[in-house]
């Protein structure tokens, strides 16, 4: 097994850290794999040897995906996939709604390897907490 955990040709990568990640995503692709590009978290640049996008077989795919403006029908789909334990979602940082500063701060820090959970209360009980 490989370094990263990964041994075998993959299907679909969703990349959020772009950089060397991405380059590294991209030549563990199988033949007409796709790399999802959504986010850019590590800053750096991504650098592609020399003729490391060519390959022989199906044509792999590298896409961006930044419009955000109607994500409802994304969202349904990643929440099915997790019901259905399909998808797995690491938590790294569970927060009450009213510490959001905090957990942003965490996030932005890059102390938070995972997902952020916040929990928000349901309206009686932060009615009660006055």
């Amino acid at each position: 097994m490989g370094p990263d955990g990964v041994d075998e040709p993959l299907d679909l990568v969703l990349d959020t850290v772009g950089g060397p990640q991405l380059v590294a995503a991209w030549g563990k692709l199988a033949p007409g794999g796709v790399v999802q590009s959504i986010g850019w978290a590590s800053g750096e640049a991504a650098v592609f040897p020399p003729y490391s996008t060519f390959a022989v077989g199906a044509a792999r795919t590298l896409s961006s995906f930044g419009d955000a403006s109607e994500p409802g029908t994304d969202l349904a789909t990643l929440v099915g996939l997790v019901a259905s334990g399909e998808l797995v979602v690491r938590i790294g940082l569970r927060e009450p709604w009213e510490r959001v500063g905090e957990a942003f701060a965490a996030l932005a820090g890059r102390r938070v390897a995972g997902k952020a959970v916040l929990d928000v209360a349901p309206a009686d009980a932060a009615l009660a907490r006055g």
